[in-house]
């Protein structure tokens, strides 16, 4: 998948009021857990938890990672922190992903 839209086109509103206020908001934070890393390494399926800077539910997507070494040490059902940034009106790619440990 090139781009990190993955459907979110019919949420085209989310994290926006109206006309260009949407460039204010570059990153968001997430947690939720990997579902999988695709082959080429170059996105994650997460099941993530809403992340409300963005106005998004709950849901499980494919988000795309900036570097695929991003990925590198996480495995499918960890739980981990995540965060997004904007790079076009509705598309976001993961720029930073880490393990969330259990206290």
């Amino acid at each position: 998948m090139a781009t990190s839209d993955h459907g979110h086109g019919k949420h085209a509103g989310h994290g926006t009021k109206a006309g260009h206020e949407h460039q204010e908001m570059r990153t968001a934070e997430g947690f939720g857990t990997v579902q999988s890393i695709t082959k080429d390494g170059n996105s994650v399926v997460l099941a993530h938890e809403p992340i409300a800077e963005l106005r998004w539910p709950a849901m499980t997507m494919e988000l795309a990672l900036a570097d695929p070494a991003l990925a590198e040490g996480i495995d499918a059902e960890e739980r981990v922190r995540f965060v997004l940034r904007q790079t076009g009106e509705t598309d976001y790619v993961i720029v930073s992903i880490e393990q969330v440990r259990a206290q």
